[in-house]
């Protein structure tokens, strides 16, 4: 006696069938979108490297999405006998999970993040910036984007779905799981055999892509070339490896109006600055002041970028001297040691030009390198012009660690510690030109503070100030945290969330070899 199936039975085979080509088309797609994240960083410099970067690409994607089906899809086909409600439901889960898949990888290309409970606050920040910039017509156009992929899932679960006996006869299945299982498992057990022999051509790709494994500080600074584990392997004194093909600077040409008749006067006091010496109305915040030579100080006020660059700028011209001269505005130098820096477009001169810059009311800007013992001198000039100049005063004690200075201005500051590469920003805001700072510079504009968290480095360690601390990563990759307010030395792990965010933002200029 033959038996023929329930229709509930035939049903539910039927939509098994369906949903498994149905996540198998998706799988395509979601490796397409995550190709993103392959094109975000350097190829890896071995063929080993290679090899895992596309191995793990292919498996740990494919066993996501698939993770993602079996889960959330699969129980309704058994669950369900509506096929019409079964398909909406997996073409409405599909869309939201890929556009998530797609929005992940355009974050991590621009901050290093991915979507995490524990990078909730840095992505909601992030995002916060961007959409206060929206109008009505791009969210229009991003409601129909999410309208019109939805259509699109829809008319492929029903183009699947009419066509699910021919895809049925087609035995290509244990091969697509064999080559998926084949690339999880192998990608897994290289990283293995990576992390015990420190293989950094594999190690580096760590937190490449969502849900995998974590990165680490160390993990950070070899990805972009700044640690050299051949002495970390060897537990030597290490120091960075400036590992960069070619410096990106500025990253895009820097066009802007500036407004020619104001006049800022920028002075760096070079020794200890005694109590009561600035003026009690200037406002004031927290500075921080690398530990490294004046003429290292001289070149990352002008180029807006930590020492970490400075080799590659030898034949560079700092964007502020061209945009500036394009307006006829001067810009000029006193420094006490040879900073390097010989360009047509900036005046250098000695103590007494000073002076007479200070004093007199010729628009342009000014940068005074001096010695607490001269401050006073400038600052008498100030008081005959009854404020007309724009004022920047920078002190610190540089054999300190942590926040070692204060910064002041005869303008209220808005950041909540200021570091040397926000200098050039922030005249420039004021200045009139509002070209993205992030096109010449690491910094920002103090007097609007778009972020709460700054990135410098200091010889060989990066240097990191939230709101709570300063975390210094040092050459061979070990951290030590200081509370910001203290100094003390705290007890506590480094936010690699926003280290991520930190040292992507600090490699925007270099093209890692």
């Amino acid at each position: 006696m033959i038996f023929a199936e329930s229709p509930r039975r035939q049903t539910v085979t039927r939509l098994v069938s369906w949903g498994h080509w149905y996540a198998f088309f998706n799988i395509i797609i979601a490796l397409v979108i995550a190709s993103i994240y392959v094109f975000s960083a350097p190829l890896p410099s071995t063929l080993l490297g290679q090899v895992y970067l596309f191995s793990n690409w292919f498996g740990h994607i494919s066993f996501i999405t698939f993770i993602g089906f079996v889960l959330l899809v699969l129980p309704m086909c058994y669950a369900m006998q509506n096929a019409r409600f079964v398909k909406g439901f997996a073409a409405f889960v599909s869309a939201v999970a890929l556009a998530l898949l797609a929005f992940d990888a355009l974050l991590f290309n621009r901050t290093g993040l991915h979507l995490s409970f524990s990078s909730s606050a840095l992505i909601v920040d992030e995002t916060a910036v961007q959409i206060a910039h929206f109008n009505w017509q791009e969210w229009t156009f991003l409601i129909l984007l999410f309208v019109v992929w939805l259509s699109f899932q829809i008319l492929m679960a029903n183009a699947l779905w009419k066509r699910i006996e021919r895809f049925s006869r087609k035995r290509i299945g244990q091969s697509v799981i064999g080559l998926f299982l084949l690339s999880f498992v192998g990608s897994h057990a290289l990283h293995i055999w990576a992390d015990a022999r420190l293989y950094q051509p594999i190690m580096q790709q760590d937190n490449m892509f969502p849900l995998s494994y974590p990165a680490t500080a160390k993990t950070t600074l070899s990805r972009y070339g700044l640690l050299d584990m051949a002495d970390y392997t060897q537990q030597k004194s290490v120091q960075f490896t400036y590992s960069i093909d070619q410096l990106d600077y500025p990253k895009e040409p820097v066009y802007c109006p500036i407004d020619n008749t104001q006049k800022w006067v920028v002075v760096y006091v070079t020794d200890s600055l005694s109590a009561g010496m600035m003026p009690s109305d200037w406002h004031n915040k927290p500075y921080f002041r690398p530990q490294n030579s004046i003429d290292t100080l001289v070149k990352t006020t002008l180029f807006s970028l930590p020492n970490l660059y400075h080799h590659y700028l030898i034949d560079t011209a700092p964007v502020l001297l061209d945009v500036l001269a394009g307006f006829k505005l001067p810009v000029n130098l006193y420094s006490p040691s040879n900073t390097g820096i010989a360009d047509t477009k900036i005046n250098t001169f000695d103590y007494a030009e000073l002076l007479t810059a200070v004093q007199n009311t010729t628009p342009g800007v000014t940068f005074g390198f001096v010695s607490s013992a001269q401050l006073p001198e400038l600052l008498a000039l100030n008081d005959q012009f009854a404020n007309a100049t724009h004022w920047l005063v920078l002190s610190a004690q540089p054999d300190q660690d942590g926040i070692n200075g204060q910064a002041w201005s005869n303008q209220q500051i808005a950041a909540n510690a200021m570091v040397d590469e926000d200098i050039v920003p922030s005249v420039f805001a004021q200045l009139g030109c509002e070209v993205p700072p992030a096109y010449y510079s690491t910094g920002q504009n103090v007097f609007t503070q778009p972020r709460d968290w700054q990135i410098t480095t200091q010889n060989d360690a990066v240097i990191l100030i939230t709101d709570e601390y300063i975390a210094k990563i040092k050459h061979n990759g070990l951290t030590e945290i200081q509370s910001k307010q203290t100094g003390n030395v705290l007890n506590q792990q480094l936010d690699t969330d926003m280290f991520n965010r930190a040292i992507k933002h600090l490699s925007q200029f270099s093209q890692i070899k």
